[in-house]
């Protein structure tokens, strides 16, 4: 505790100022009352000793005389070093003793920090330390509890030398040594109190340890008690000041002594400060954090002046600032304690009287402010044991009656609970009842319900058996009505007049085989279902059915520009397989492939064998450079029916029968198949196929089928003397695109395109009649198409026709919101788009026919969609602003507008049904048929405001266009 440093320092001083000399004289008699007058000794270091410094030779001889040297007290520091000291020496003193003290045991007791030797006559009687022949030899060495036992035989005087090494004093204020001298039984009894009451705090220390633990015990039962913590803290700072003390004292390492001091003294600033945060903390709930900054500063000043002047002074000043921060801080906590008490906080009184008990303690006994102790560390040590009882009776109190109180609380609570708990119990019997019965009624519930179920799964069991018996015997019937129409073509193709009567016979075959497979398919997967398929394998040539397969898939190849190739490291390889299975399997992959493969890619069909595995398994691996599938979908692509891109930008419909097909077929042969796939780089399907091989030659067995570059899309000029309709038609099925051009051309004109983008392009340039486009088309779909030639000016007024075989009222309400004039939904009849086509034509014929009349360049709003409107309100603008300028011509209106003559030509003939030259001169004539009205102006000067250079040409084309003369005007209108 902090007081503990201020008695030990208050005795040291008190020894100094006994210690002065007492007349400083030659030679030092002990007397017996003055060695009963002091019962600590009889100060011999307050006498003037001759000193002489160490030379090797042995200075404790009587016989050496010493009255040339020096003379001093060896009571010094840093100050008052006698001349030649260099941190070693040898000390003499002559006593004599009285009558009573002959032949007596007396004693010498010395307080030391270096190494000390004793010799009375010549003879050594003590040593603290080892004084060797060198540096490293010597060994400082303190003796707190020891005393040196001599005998005095006579009255004659005796020589007392000290020899003494101090090189390097942990203590600089502290440099020579103190002696003192009494009876034995004196000095020894002094000792041995020492010793006592030193370990006497070994004792305290455990006792409040034990304290400690205690309270840590208890905050980490219950953390929100956090008096528990602080005075956890507050107990082990004193602890630790009570054995940075005993160690102090004890300790025969000096500079071990040095380093506890200097802990000592920060362990009372840490206790004192730790003592005003157990106040806050019992007067307040939280902390005052401004009050304990300013603690904590104020006492790390008064460390930093102590660690700054313990060396360059007595230690007076640091004394007076300990006790001084030692009170500030007391005083303040004990404030806030009598401001908790004034707000009535419950036996807070308590803490107070212990605090200020122990305040009291630490003034009058520890520090000895008064000086009632008169400077005794054994009276000091008993009294503060006392008082440092004052904290730990008095919190254990409060705490016993904190306590006390709360578990008066937790009882009343308690049965308050077991009141709760028996309503709560009752509540839920009485709910466990109610369960109870409906249970049992849900139970009945579900048993009907599970009946009801069990009968619904039964019928639609019934019902899919139904279905698929349904199917199978539709597509069964579909295979007649095809065979029908796939002989008739056939014959029709080679039978046929003209090369166009042949195509259309081919078409029809093609398309009917197609639909063929696609029965098949669904009668293979029915079989599967039924596990009515069955394997038949036979020896075959694997690769020329691998090659028989890649090759009716050339031209889809090369239309869509990719090269197909068949890579292998056998030229021959025969084995035993199912050869229509197997070829179904290829075919189905490889049509995926092409479909979703992007021009001016590469599809690779290898075949290889593994053996690593028995029996030898058959790979083929068909890696494309197609669109790819992401990972989220990736697990799902052989699910029956399921497509991966569902949107209406898929280049290429399909019913989601194929790849499940596959890899059901794989399974029925014991064989596993695998997709890897990556977003916009490409597919790999891996195909492995356990087979006995019967014949496999090592050699070059590659194919490849080269893409040929497609026709490409001729531009059509526009003819701007022919009247006849232009039509485009937007459509990716180059089967389709050719069909619908082919049936077209009777009587348009038409401009065909593979994709939104290139149909978008061709309208902007061509400004066509009527605009035919396919809903699901790659990149832009027909929404996109239509939504786009609707938003800008040049096209705006062009009407659309949606294709499309998505014929459900959502679709065509899309439609009919991205602006589509028309919805023709597949399969069509050839009439039903022909006369699609002249409606959409012939209407606009009509609005064209309705503008010609006057005006007719400002229509009414509502009219005309927005684009036209602002388009026209742009022409008219610009007419109206160069009217008297003879040179403004059709050249000049298309710089201004930004289009070419052809494309202009078409946008106005279209809309209004004027040509650019036309539409100039229709303006300016009705500009002049206004000034004319209004009779301001002569003829020829309203000919040359209107842009007419010359009023005889003017009067003509007037005639010409109304029907009547200029000069006609005001008569006769």
């Amino acid at each position: 505790m902090p007081g503990l440093r201020f008695y030990v320092l208050l005795t040291c001083l008190f020894l100094l100022n006994a210690g002065h000399p007492q007349g400083m004289s030659r030679l030092p008699v002990l007397l017996t009352d003055s060695l009963k007058a002091h019962k600590e000794g009889f100060a011999l270091h307050t006498f003037s000793w001759r000193f002489h410094t160490m030379d090797g030779r042995d200075y404790s001889d009587p016989a050496i005389p010493d009255s040339t040297w020096a003379v001093t007290t060896t009571a010094f520091g840093r100050t008052g070093q006698p001349n030649g000291w260099n941190g070693s020496g040898w000390f003499r003193l002559w006593l004599k003793a009285d009558d009573n003290l002959i032949d007596k045991v007396l004693a010498f007791r010395i307080s030391q920090t270096g190494a000390a030797e004793i010799y009375l006559d010549g003879k050594r009687i003590g040593e603290a330390g080892t004084i060797g022949k060198t540096n490293k030899e010597t060994h400082s060495a303190r003796a707190p509890f020891s005393v040196y036992p001599f005998i005095l035989s006579d009255h004659r005087q005796h020589l007392l030398a000290v020899r003494y090494v101090n090189e390097q004093p942990p203590f600089p204020e502290y440099v020579a040594f103190r002696l003192w001298a009494g009876t034995y039984e004196q000095l020894a009894s002094r000792a041995l109190d020492s010793l006592k009451m030193n370990s006497f705090l070994l004792a305290s220390i455990g006792a409040q340890l034990a304290f400690v633990l205690l309270h840590l015990a208890l905050f980490a039962f219950y953390p929100k008690q956090r008096l528990n913590l602080y005075y956890s803290l507050f107990l082990f700072a004193t602890s630790a000041v009570l054995y940075l003390r005993y160690l102090t004292v004890g300790t025969s390492d000096p500079y071990l002594q040095r380093i506890t001091a200097d802990l000592f003294e920060t362990g009372i600033i840490v206790a004192a400060f730790l003592a005003a945060i157990l106040l806050y903390g019992v007067s307040d709930d939280h902390l005052p954090r401004k009050r304990i900054l300013i603690s904590a500063v104020l006492g790390s000043l008064t460390l930093l002046d102590y660690f700054l002047q313990y060396r360059n002074a007595s230690g007076a000043t640091i004394f007076w600032l300990e006790i001084f921060y030692f009170l500030l801080v007391m005083a303040d906590g004990l404030f806030a304690l009598v401001r908790a008490m004034l707000r009535r906080k419950p036996r807070i009184w308590l803490i107070g009287t212990g605090m200020l008990t122990l305040t009291l303690f630490y003034l009058v006994v520890g520090s000895d402010l008064f000086g009632l102790m008169k400077g005794n560390d054994e009276l000091i040590g008993k009294w503060m044991s006392i008082g440092l009882l004052a904290i730990p009776l008095s919190f254990s109190v409060y705490l016993a009656l904190d306590f006390s109180a709360v578990n008066r609380s937790l009882s009343a609570r308690l049965k308050e609970v077991q009141e709760l708990s028996e309503l709560s119990l009752a509540q839920e019997t009485e709910k466990n009842r109610i369960l109870a019965g409906q249970a049992d009624q849900l139970e009945k519930t579900v048993a009907a319900r599970t009946l009801e179920v069990r009968s619904q799964a039964q019928k639609l069991q019934e019902m899919d058996a139904l279905k698929s018996r349904f199917i199978v015997n539709l597509t069964h019937e579909f295979r007649t009505p095809l065979s029908l129409i796939i002989g008739p073509a056939g014959l029709i193709a080679e039978n046929a007049g003209t090369d166009a009567e042949r195509k259309q016979g081919k078409l029809i075959q093609e398309n009917a085989q197609q639909l063929l497979l696609l029965i098949n398919q669904l009668l293979d997967l029915s079989k599967l279902e039924e596990g009515k398929m069955e394997i038949v394998n036979a020896e075959a040539d694997i690769l020329g059915i691998s090659t028989a397969v890649l090759l009716p898939f050339s031209n889809a190849a090369m239309q869509k520009q990719v090269t197909l190739a068949l890579k292998s490291r056998f030229s021959k390889l025969r084995g035993v397989v199912d050869e229509g299975k197997l070829t179904m399997i290829l075919r189905n992959v490889l049509s995926n492939a092409i479909k979703f493969s992007l021009p001016g890619g590469e599809i690779h069909v290898t075949v290889d064998l593994e053996k690593a595995q028995q029996p030898t398994a058959l790979v083929f691996t068909v890696a494309d450079q197609g669109i790819g599938i992401s990972a989220a979908k990736l697990p799902y692509v052989f699910d029956r029916f399921y497509q991966a891109d569902s949107s209406d930008t898929r280049s290429n419909e399909g019913s989601g029968i194929g790849l499940a097909l596959t890899r059901e077929l794989v399974e029925l042969m014991n064989g596993t198949i695998a997709i890897n796939s990556t977003e916009n780089v490409g597919t790999v399907v891996r195909i492995r196929l356990p087979v006995n091989i019967t014949l496999a030659n090592i050699g070059d067995g590659d194919l490849s089928l080269q893409a040929e570059k497609g026709a490409t899309q001729t531009d059509e000029k526009d003819d701007l003397t022919n009247d006849g309709p232009l039509l485009l038609i937007i459509e990716d099925h180059d089967q389709l695109r050719a069909f619908i051009s082919e049936t077209l051309n009777v009587k348009f004109r038409t401009l065909t395109a593979r994709n939104g983008e290139e149909g978008i392009q061709l309208a902007k340039k061509h400004i066509p009649d009527l605009v035919i486009t396919d809903l699901m088309m790659p990149g832009m779909d027909g929404y996109e198409v239509c939504g786009k030639l609707k938003m800008q000016e040049l096209t705006s007024h062009i009407p659309v026709m949606m294709v499309t075989a998505k014929n459900a009222l959502e679709s065509r309400n899309k439609g009919w919101s991205a602006g589509a004039d028309a919805y023709l939904s597949k399969p069509f009849e050839r009439a039903e788009l022909l006369a699609l086509a002249d409606g959409l034509i012939g209407n606009r014929l009509l609005l064209q026919e309705r503008y010609r009349r006057e005006e007719a360049w400002k229509p009414a709003a509502g009219v005309l969609p927005p684009q036209e409107l602002r388009f026209l309100e742009k022409v008219r603008n610009l007419i109206n602003s160069n009217l008297a300028n003879e040179l403004f011509g059709v050249d000049q209106l298309c710089d201004s507008i930004g289009l070419s003559k052809a494309q202009l030509h078409r946008k106005l003939k279209n809309t209004l049904g004027h040509s650019p030259g036309d539409l100039i001169r229709m303006i300016r004539l009705q500009q002049a048929l206004q000034l004319l009205k209004s009779g301001d102006l002569t003829v020829a000067e309203i000919a040359y405001s209107v842009g007419f250079g010359s009023p005889a040409s003017f009067s003509t084309s007037f005639s010409n266009y109304f029907g009547y003369a200029p000069r006609d005007v005001k008569n006769d209108h």
